[in-house]
């Protein structure tokens, strides 16, 4: 700090002799708290979500009804490979082995006897099939489906089909839904076919709903095996409930191949 209380003579002698010597000094300035901005910072909120930890039953349904694969208890077992050839106590390894994994499975058919240490009775051995993964898998879902219905109190068969249709209905309307119901009893399910009065327009003359009931019938004639499951509710030109109950084609076709 130079010496503002000396004379001016040792002042000056001060500034010219000492005060170049001296080490420069920085001023330091300090901010004001109230205008001072710190930088900005941005917070985001990030939704933190509670993952669900579910067993994958579609991965394991196969699984969980069938003896597949590594499954399959014994050393050897009879085996019908994807030809159709049977191969008559073979090693299990060598079965498993001889088909692509990735699209098939081992199908234990029927069990075999197996004794304490895992071998196979020879004169009893597992029997065992390859099939398709995918071909499975729907049979397993039909299996399925057919069990609900059960439980439900439906029948084994197609589910039943219902119709709505008018007695003021135009012809190429009523053809295409005539084809719809050719199409149901042909699949073997029971159809039932509600006929009433337009809402609103036309009303149908008498002449007009026999001519519907006419069409209705001959539809149901070109269906083999289709019949009329019970007699007919309600009164023509009212409301009017009929049940057909069809006939798969189907069967019938692999019936006629087989007696061939």
């Amino acid at each position: 700090m130079p010496p503002f209380h000396l004379s001016s003579t040792s002042r000056a002698l001060y500034r010219v002799f000492i005060a170049p010597a001296l080490p420069l000094r920085t001023p330091t300035f300090y901010p004001n708290p109230q205008t001072l901005q710190l930088p900005s910072r941005t917070f985001t909120q990030t939704a933190l979500r509670a993952k669900a930890f579910r067993k994958d039953t579609a991965r394991h349904a196969l699984q969980d009804h069938y003896t597949l694969d590594t499954a399959i208890q014994g050393s050897h077992i009879n085996y019908v490979d994807l030809t159709g050839r049977f191969h008559k106590y073979i090693p299990l390894s060598d079965a498993l082995t001889s088909f692509d994994r990735s699209t098939h499975h081992l199908l234990l058919v029927s069990a075999g006897r197996v004794d304490e240490s895992g071998l196979t009775d020879p004169a009893h051995p597992p029997v065992c099939k390859v099939v398709s993964k995918i071909e499975l898998r729907q049979q397993h879902g039909k299996k399925m489906d057919l069990q609900r219905r059960q439980a439900k109190g439906l029948g084994a068969g197609p589910a039943q089909k219902h119709l709505e249709l008018n007695w003021a209905i135009a012809p190429g309307d009523l053809s295409h839904r005539l084809e719809k119901m050719k199409g149901f009893l042909r699949e073997g399910r029971k159809v039932e076919v509600l006929l009433g009065p337009k809402r609103r327009g036309k009303v149908a003359s008498e002449r007009e709903c026999e001519e519907v009931l006419r069409k209705l019938r001959e539809a149901v004639a070109e269906c083999k095996g289709s019949v009329e499951y019970k007699a007919p509710e309600g009164t023509v030109g009212g409301v009017m409930t009929l049940v057909y109950l069809g006939r798969r084609v189907e069967k019938e076709k692999e019936k006629v191949e087989k007696e061939a």
